[in-house]
């Protein structure tokens, strides 16, 4: 089970009911099981090496403790309470305090289960950073036609950390020549259902050879310029970097660093497939925008067809077909100030012939003229669930 050492502070034993310590114990325990991390009280070596920076105000009197212990680590500040023994008092002191100071803070109060799920975010974001800082994306060629979709490779070095590695796409073709490709779950879904095993036999080839550079470069997520791949072998990148991200390798299509970068943090955030997806109808007066292209992870939609990609006729792609429900769409720069995120509804998935194939109609409440007057790009991410909350934390800490 993963750790979590918190600062825990108590007030004095003489007028503290002798009664706290257990139920502090408790209580931490309580958390641990609802999160299924294991949340201890760390000595302050240990809880300075590490991230969130959580204190655990176990009753008053704590708030002259704090003062003299909190510089140990760097803000922001979380003061995790209980809902007795006069915690909450003595946490909106010390945040009083933690503001005078010009530190940031915030007082985590409520129900177990939302200080559970306040905990959980904080420590998906904080883990989500250290893997990002770590990082090494790879561009199987990268954007050459997306004007607006390459990172700044120094920007992002500087703001997050990882590193992007540039690999020459006939290096690709090299390794679609050679064959082979794994015979996972993913792939043996795909045999079962293709009705054309010629062609899906070349698109898995594809896939073989990306993950392999993915294995030889130790890469964390690709991109792949995959129009170049066309001419050249005549099937698409389509079904390999679904398969890809299916297995929880973010994989992003045309070269765009960008989206890959935005992909990547969606996905260590959420542990949800992301579909990387053009805006391609949009109508404000509903709110609501079809969403379409041909990569969707292959464990994402409740079910699909195997058809081509759109523009070129030609590979295997997946049409895949989602139910309604809670999905989140985002998108974000190399700079990290930069970002979009809104909780949104899919109302259905749709089947024109004059689209990507993969068409999600999404119902955003909190409007679409964003895209309109101020897009990063034209690719946005889309996963399952509402996780805009801990996106924007993301952000913000």
């Amino acid at each position: 089970m993963k750790k979590l050492g918190v600062y825990q502070i108590l007030g004095p034993s003489d007028c503290n009911d002798a009664r706290i310590p257990d139920y502090c114990r408790q209580y931490l325990q309580e958390l641990s099981q609802m999160i299924g991390i294991e949340i201890y009280p760390a000595d302050e070596k240990e809880f300075c090496q590490q991230d969130p920076k959580i204190f655990f105000i176990g009753s008053g009197g704590t708030a002259e403790k704090f003062s003299k212990v909190y510089r140990c680590a760097k803000g922001p500040y979380y003061l995790l309470t209980v809902p007795a023994w006069n915690s909450l008092a003595a946490s909106m002191e010390i945040l009083s305090f933690l503001h005078e100071k010009q530190e940031k803070g915030e007082i985590l109060h409520g129900t177990a289960e939302e200080n559970a799920d306040r905990i959980k975010d904080l420590y998906t974001v904080a883990e989500t950073k250290r893997k990002l800082s770590r990082m090494r994306i790879g561009a199987i060629g990268e954007a050459v036609t997306l004007v607006a979709s390459r990172v700044n490779r120094q920007v992002m070095k500087e703001r997050v950390g990882c590193e992007l590695m540039d690999l020459d796409i006939e290096e690709l073709i090299r390794e679609y020549e050679a064959g082979g490709y794994e015979e996972n779950e993913f792939v043996k879904g795909i045999k079962a259902r293709s009705g054309n095993p010629d062609e899906t036999e070349k698109a898995l080839r594809v896939y073989g050879a990306v993950k392999r550079m993915v294995e030889k470069y130790h890469l964390d997520a690709v991109t792949v310029r995959c129009f170049d791949l066309l001419g050249a072998i005549q099937t698409t990148g389509c079904l390999a970097l679904a398969i890809l991200n299916a297995e929880g390798i973010p994989a992003a299509c045309e070269g765009d660093t960008r989206s890959l970068l935005s992909m990547t943090i969606l996905h260590e955030l959420t542990g949800e497939p992301v579909f990387m997806a053009n805006p391609s109808q949009m109508d404000t007066g509903k709110q609501e925008i079809i969403f379409a292209h041909c990569t969707v992870p292959a464990n994402m939609p409740d079910d699909y067809t195997l058809t081509t990609h759109f523009e070129s006729g030609i590979g295997v792609a997946l049409a895949g077909h989602m139910n309604p429900g809670p999905v989140t769409v985002f998108k974000c720069d190399e700079s990290m100030e930069r970002y979009y995120v809104q909780n949104a509804e899919l109302k259905e998935s749709l089947q024109r012939e004059d689209l990507c194939r993969t068409q999600l109609r999404l119902f955003l409440p909190e409007g679409t003229e964003c895209f309109l007057k101020d897009p990063i790009s034209n690719h946005q991410m889309i996963c399952k669930g509402h996780w805009a909350g801990r996106i924007r934390r993301f952000f913000s800490d």
